[in-house]
């Protein structure tokens, strides 16, 4: 498990391991969401009435360690993976903020390892979108 999560460009031993020491078996979720929300990295969004919006948040339910586990290499993936980049570009173009594509990047990998994890194959850039 833990050399096919090193497959994908960016992420290290010390992350897969803190992944899969972490997360509990992938078959215990039935959808990448729920694997990605185990790791509080959903998004949370605030409503009070009709009159107060504040943006959303990421919920922070979930394991602290994995979401600072996945950090850098979510930084790293964004400058050296091209899978990730035209996602990063993505969401630049719509007028977000870095900190908020970095996180949409973190999802983005717990959605990976969960494909990974589920399939018990190496990453396949073709499939991300």
């Amino acid at each position: 498990m833990i050399e096919n999560l090193k497959t994908v460009k960016g992420v290290g031993h010390l992350t897969a391991i803190a992944v899969i020491a972490e997360m509990p078996l992938v078959d215990n979720f039935d959808h990448a969401r729920k694997f990605t929300a185990f790791a509080g990295l959903n998004p949370q969004h605030y409503r009070s009435g009709s009159s107060v919006s504040k943006k959303s948040r990421i919920c922070k339910i979930g394991s602290e360690r994995i979401r600072k586990a996945l950090y850098m290499p979510a930084i790293v993936a964004k400058n050296h993976n091209s899978h990730f980049q035209k996602f990063y570009q993505r969401l630049e173009s719509k007028g977000k903020c870095p900190m908020v594509i970095i996180v949409a990047l973190m999802r983005k990998l717990m959605h990976v390892f969960f494909g990974i994890l589920k399939n018990n194959q190496p990453f396949n850039g073709g499939l991300v979108k």
